[in-house]
């Protein structure tokens, strides 16, 4: 770097529903900024962010943004997706229809199940089908191949109609992709984005393969589009994308394969929450729970021990959580979604049940509180209550409308029969229980005790319901990381590359030597590398691991083991886990190997700094009192200003402590004390 050139900077961005933030890590801290998302142009927040973050004037080529959008999740949640068709092979055009034949809801009497992206109409079949060669064959029989007649009149169908993005998907192309290569190459002519199922999903199980693909290819159009208008916002700065895995990606690859990012929001928070926790000398588990505008989102992480890295963000989950209700088969993090936020919207039905969610106010109008709207939502409930102060929220910027939030209510709560602050703290409760079932699943249905785990809040809104919940569902301590707000964005500038890549094999496992595994892996590790070479990784930089799911013969789903580089031991080392995992073990039985994965990482470095010796309140950190209510009853409660403490400061609830980015709202009954990287530690009693 010459004298002249600026020094480099890594940004994180993350647009969220309500809010867009933006975390810019310095020599001495962080610079941050919070405004309202621009839903129809998420592009414009981010522009005028960094104009606040970095001054007027465009961005350089030493500048690195760090982006986790919602764009493609938006428009599938929404199925504004483009029109899409499949090619698909003869008598299979209605598969993506038919999937698992699983009932969401086994007590509806009316069930209902997501539509996929793909109309009938847009499903086309060609005269193409291949089949497992006779035993001991290996490999695939060609049974049927496309004329290239029938292919001609396919393109000449497909230009006809209407379709933006072709999904190309053939029953067995994960163990031979070239049929559906040629398909792909036929039809390029007509200029459209495609996606073949081997391409971006190449594994067995067709169903969630091919609604993989179309997934993929419905939104092709909308985040190019939007891809293609960040990069005129930023200039000639690199951009990288968050995948849902946790690591990053380039934006060509990103731009061709967006269902890589449907989670790459919360997958930046669990990256910024764990990073949280191991600066703050938190050991053990965590549960992350990021509470915005429009959702909460749960995920539970294994926690730093020492030497451990915090950047690695544990096990991606084996079978990734479906997205809009369609199976989206992509590596991912474990993340639990629900749509229960600041935003969501307080309402009474036709029976008089007062429900809160799953609607949003959104950026625009946003909560009565912000001073477009009428309808009260769950921030409001945090207002009428006093656990939300003016002041430090947004720096002072947004001035909070308590008169319009204190009419909402008494219309709410005079529906009700109840007082407007009764009818507050009901929205509050009904809010409260949505989350802790969404931990819950995280929790106590995967085995994991809440008692053994630290639950890391963040969010804009994560604080103000996080030690209540922590005390229902018997977590022993909250962490409430420094900007809390923007923690995702945080985790964004600081994520690390990440990718994998794997191949179904579907072979017994004692027809595999050590020498073809090593040789499978190997390609798979090319590929990693090339990728990190895309990125611009330095070689000696990544950490190459690999993985291999096995399954008795018969059974459905498999378990996964570690690669050591040999095949010897592997099959008492799978009896062993099985036995570990569902209490009995097959010994007769023959184990099929299914999946080899492979995955590469750049590993995080963090400095932690040393535990600060304890020291008590200063009268100067406190900016006055606060009426809180709780259980019908007001208290007065010390307002802290949280850029005034230092770490080792201790303080007892009830308190409201304000910052920039969000509210931290302790009860009575429980303390807390600043911890290094200046994370509040709050230990629930």
């Amino acid at each position: 770097m010459t004298q002249a050139d600026p020094p480099a900077r890594r940004i994180g961005v993350d647009t969220g529903g309500t809010f867009t933030d933006l975390y810019l890590p310095t020599a001495t801290g962080s610079r941050v900024v919070k405004l309202p998302s621009t839903p129809d142009d998420p592009s414009r927040a981010i522009g005028a962010g960094l104009a606040d973050l970095c001054g007027p004037g465009p961005l350089g080529p030493t500048d690195h943004v760090i982006h986790g959008t919602t764009v493609g999740l938006n428009a599938l949640l929404t199925r504004d997706v483009a029109p899409t068709a499949l090619v698909t092979g003869r008598g299979f055009r209605d598969l993506i229809e038919i999937g698992r034949q699983e009932r969401p809801d086994i007590y509806a009497l009316d069930p209902a199940r997501p539509a996929p992206v793909v109309p009938r109409e847009l499903r086309f079949e060609v005269d193409e089908r291949s089949w497992p060669a006779p035993a001991g064959g290996g490999g695939l029989e060609r049974i049927a191949r496309a004329s290239d007649a029938e292919l001609a009149e396919l393109r000449a169908t497909l230009a006809a109609s209407g379709a933006e993005a072709i999904a190309v998907c053939l029953l067995h192309s994960w163990a031979d992709p070239e049929p559906e290569r040629r398909i792909a190459a036929a039809l390029a002519g007509l200029g459209l984005p495609i996606t073949t199922s081997s391409g971006i999903a190449p594994e067995y199980r067709e169903f969630e393969r091919f609604s993989t693909a179309t997934v993929n290819a419905a939104l092709v159009p909308k985040v190019g589009a939007y891809l293609e208008r960040l990069a005129a916002t930023l200039g000639s700065a690199r951009l990288s994308l968050m995948q849902s895995s946790g690591g990053t990606i380039e934006p060509g690859r990103a731009a061709a394969e967006p269902a890589r990012l449907l989670l790459s929001g919360p997958a930046g928070g669990v990256g910024g929450a764990a990073l949280a926790a191991a600066e703050a000398g938190i050991q053990g588990g965590i549960v992350t729970f990021d509470m915005g505008g429009t959702s909460t989102d749960v995920a539970f992480h294994s926690g730093a021990r020492e030497g451990d890295d915090p950047g690695d963000l544990g096990r991606l989950a084996v079978d990734p959580p479906p997205v809009g209700g369609l199976p989206v088969n992509l590596p991912s993090l474990d993340v639990h979604t629900i749509a229960a936020g600041g935003g969501s919207l307080a309402r009474i039905d036709a029976g008089g049940v007062l429900h809160v969610g799953p609607a949003s106010a959104g950026a625009d109008p946003g909560p009565v509180a912000y001073g477009k709207s009428d309808q009260p939502t769950l921030t409001d409930a945090f207002v009428q209550l006093g656990r939300i102060q003016g002041g430090a929220f947004l720096g002072g910027t947004l001035e909070l409308d308590r008169a319009g939030v204190a009419r909402a209510f008494e219309v709410l709560g005079g529906r009700l029969g109840v007082s407007a602050t009764v009818a507050a703290e009901a929205c509050v409760e009904i809010g409260r229980a949505a989350m802790g079932r969404a931990i819950g699943a995280m929790t106590l249905q995967r085995g994991r005790d809440p008692k053994d785990l630290t639950l890391v809040a963040f969010g804009g809104a994560g604080g103000l319901a996080a030690v209540e919940l922590a005390r229902a569902l018997g977590f022993p301590r909250v962490l409430i990381p420094a900007d809390p707000g923007v923690l995702s964005a945080r985790g964004l500038a600081t994520a690390g590359f990440q990718a994998s890549a794997a191949r179904s094999l579907l072979r017994p496992l004692e027809s595999c030597s050590t020498a073809e595994l090593r040789g499978h892996l190997g390609l798979l590790e090319d590929q990693l590398r090339a990728r990190a070479d895309e990125s611009g990784q330095a070689p000696g930089r990544l950490e190459l691991s690999a993985e291999l799911e096995l399954r008795y013969l018969g059974q459905s789903y498999q378990l996964s083991l570690p690669w050591t580089g040999s095949a010897d031991g592997l099959a008492p080392a799978f009896a062993a886990a099985h036995e570990r995992f569902y209490g009995y073990r097959m010994d007769a039985r023959s184990i099929e190997l299914v999946h080899l994965r492979a995955h590469a990482r750049v590993r995080t470095q963090v400095q932690v700094p040393e535990r600060p010796a304890a020291r008590e309140l200063a009268p100067a950190a406190v900016l006055g009192q606060a009426e809180v209510w709780t259980a019908g009853s007001p208290t007065e409660a010390p307002m802290i200003q949280r850029a005034a403490l230092v770490p080792g400061t201790r303080f007892a609830g009830p308190a409201v402590v304000l910052e920039y980015s969000g509210t931290t709202y302790l009860p009575a009954g429980c303390t807390a004390q600043v911890a290094p990287g200046g994370h509040l530690v709050v230990h629930v009693t």
